[in-house]
């Protein structure tokens, strides 16, 4: 009993989307959607998928380069630093639509 709780805790804290990689295409042909790749620069360097590249530890310092868009989509290597940023940018930018690409770039 207590698992299902804390299972329905989480959904509920969950101010964004869940998308697949089947979703990208169709999103991103939109021009006020944006990748948000939050690998480190390096990771990024080596593979990507594009978008534009923040770290989590700039992601509040640059928070102006994400303002042009209406959607942004999260995305780490697993999803796990990415569902992390994804939750902390609904809480910084509540007007916006967050995605999270939930089983990563890989």
């Amino acid at each position: 009993m207590c698992h299902v709780f804390y299972t329905q805790i989480q959904k509920d804290m969950q101010d964004f989307t869940e998308i697949s990689q089947n979703d990208l295409e169709s999103i991103l042909s939109d021009p006020k959607s944006i990748l948000l790749d939050v690998r480190e620069i390096t990771e990024f360097a080596d593979f990507n998928i594009g978008g534009i590249n923040i770290p989590p530890h700039e992601i509040t310092e640059r928070l102006e380069e994400l303002q042009h868009y209406s959607t942004i989509i999260v995305a780490c290597s697993n999803g796990t630093r990415s569902r992390i940023v994804a939750r902390l940018l609904t809480k910084k930018l509540p007007e916006k639509t967050i995605l999270h690409l939930e089983e990563g770039i890989f």
